[in-house]
């Protein structure tokens, strides 16, 4: 038994058993493995009650399309973790498990072992499963794909089994023939001629810079191929240049959205500033998504590391540009009526893509691993200079996120509607303020800007920018009560940030609130930027 701890104890000191692999774990599966792991997305544990074969034929497709694969363990309560042992279950049905995967899931490729464990001092065993990842989809006998999130099992949808598909070569949606479309009248040439332009001012080859024709180079760049003299479009052609890409393909936009709390909301809840979409082929919606996205990004003026104000955008173009443009490239247009959406809250912008990572890129490896869902798509835009390649575009969202002082990038694979995945990053509303009241900040200083509210810097920018301000014109400029408003005016004034000027009488229109004046260092003051 010594020896036994001693074993396991110099794994943990020699390697990290969370990054294990599901081969690692089952290569050195004894009962201290099993006591120190719970379940997570490399394991499974299950009672040794009666198996249920369809249930177990499940497991075997889920394991066989995640990539490692996974371990699943009789004998193992699996909210305890407390090993009980196998002896409830008969020859026969060891058997039956053992054999089950060649009429359930005849493409797993399951492997089986028995695991000596002590219970109540008496010795018995844990039957385990080793499903090692095939690499191409795995179904049951019923015709359904499953795939493993964290601890749960996933029953995968038509669209995802065919992304699965795509991304593991299987298939691939940008070769296939756009058999709706026809060319050239169904396309925008000035884009086909652009990239044409780009690839023959590349391409060091005399006879395709003089002789080849666009047909010639489309095809050689595999956007469209022949069928004897008929020339075919292919969907990688139509999302670069159709007139009309959701004609076939009806997610073939992107969703910009602002909204003024930090979450969405629902219902009557559910209210947008800004809620708008970005339609045609790819060139065009990332053109245009630059244009918008652009003017819906507040500037912020905060301070620098040097202690200086500089006023800068929420978030660095780059990183939420090539967050953009990898949505468009990498995303699974199989999931054909799911567009991809860029939401902008107070605190961070959301770029989700429908289609998961493609192996080998992960959460963990998205900085050094390299792989293309739309490869040819990608090349054409590469050529009309959109795109680097993936692995120095998240390096540059990381880089450009690091030089405004923000934090890193988050990249997620979630499951909503379908798997997507999000790019998350996060701006520093608690201490950058909208741009608009940098004037406001400069005039009274860090130390009282950063304790006002944004209703309040609102007021004061206006007072700032036009010398007064009535409380009308802070009831219409909050958007909250005149009664609010006045007491907004009221507080300002006790900070001393404003000056009331009184009417000829008790609530006369003409009554206002001044920017108050600011004394500096020398004795002097200074009211709205002037010496006075």
């Amino acid at each position: 038994m010594e020896q036994f701890e001693l074993d396991f104890e110099g794994f943990l000191a020699a390697e990290d058993p969370a990054v294990w692999t599901p081969r690692d774990i089952w290569s050195r599966l004894n009962q201290r493995v099993l006591e120190y792991f719970k379940e997570d997305r490399r394991l499974e544990r299950k009672v040794a009650k009666k198996a249920d074969l369809d249930d177990l034929a499940t497991y075997y497709s889920t394991f066989s399309n995640t990539p490692d694969g996974g371990l699943l363990v009789y004998g193992v309560e699996d909210k305890t973790g407390k090993i009980i042992g196998c002896k409830g279950f008969t020859t026969a049905q060891l058997n039956a498990i053992e054999s089950s995967h060649t009429q359930r899931c005849p493409q797993a490729k399951p492997e089986f072992k028995r695991v000596p464990v002590v219970v109540d001092g008496k010795p018995t065993f844990c039957f385990a499963i080793f499903v090692p990842y095939v690499g191409k989809l795995v179904e049951t006998n019923k015709g359904e794909a499953w795939i493993r999130y964290g601890e749960s099992r996933r029953n995968m949808s038509d669209e995802e089994k065919r992304d699965f598909r795509a991304t593991r070569q299987e298939l691939s949606f940008e070769l296939e023939v756009a058999t709706t479309y026809k060319y050239p009248e169904d396309f925008d040439l000035r884009v086909i001629q652009d990239f044409c332009d780009a690839f023959r001012a590349r391409d060091i080859r005399s006879d395709v810079r003089d002789k080849w024709t666009n047909e010639d180079v489309m095809i050689d760049r595999h956007l469209a191929r022949k069928n004897g003299k008929k020339f075919l479009p292919l969907n990688g052609l139509v999302l670069m240049a159709a007139k009309d890409p959701r004609k076939s393909i009806p997610g073939c936009r992107v969703r910009v959205q602002r909204f003024s709390e930090q979450e969405e909301g629902a219902g009557a809840k559910y209210s947008p500033v800004i809620d708008r979409f970005i339609e045609g082929n790819l060139v065009k919606i990332i053109h245009e998504a630059d244009e918008l996205i652009s003017t819906v990004i507040y500037d912020v003026t905060w301070l620098n590391p040097e202690g200086k104000f500089v006023t800068t955008p929420e978030y660095p173009r780059w990183a939420w540009f090539e967050s953009l443009i990898n949505a468009c490239v990498h995303r699974s247009y199989n999931f054909s009526g799911t567009e991809i959406t860029v939401k902008l809250f107070p605190d961070r912008m959301e770029i989700e893509s429908p289609g998961g990572f493609i192996p080998p890129v992960s959460e963990k490896t998205i900085y050094t691993a390299r792989a293309a869902r739309n490869y040819h798509l990608m090349d054409a835009l590469r050529y009309l200079g959109y795109v680097q390649m993936a692995r120095e575009g998240t390096r540059r969202i990381r880089q450009s996120m690091n030089d405004f002082q923000l934090p890193d990038p988050l990249f997620k694979q979630e499951a909503v509607h379908g798997v997507v995945v999000r790019v998350t990053l996060m701006n520093d509303h608690q201490s950058r303020r909208r741009a608009t009241n940098a004037d406001v900040a400069k005039h009274f200083g860090v130390d009282v800007w950063k304790n006002l509210q944004e209703h309040e810097i609102k007021i004061a920018a206006y007072a700032y920018s036009n010398d007064k301000i009535q409380v009308s014109e802070a009831q219409r400029l909050t958007g909250r009560t005149w009664s609010t408003s006045k007491k907004d005016l009221d507080r300002l004034t006790a900070k001393g940030i404003l000056i009331f000027q009184p009417g000829a009488y008790p609530r006369d229109p003409k009554a206002s609130y001044r920017i108050a004046v600011k004394k500096e260092n020398n004795g002097r003051t200074q009211a709205n930027g002037k010496s006075a």
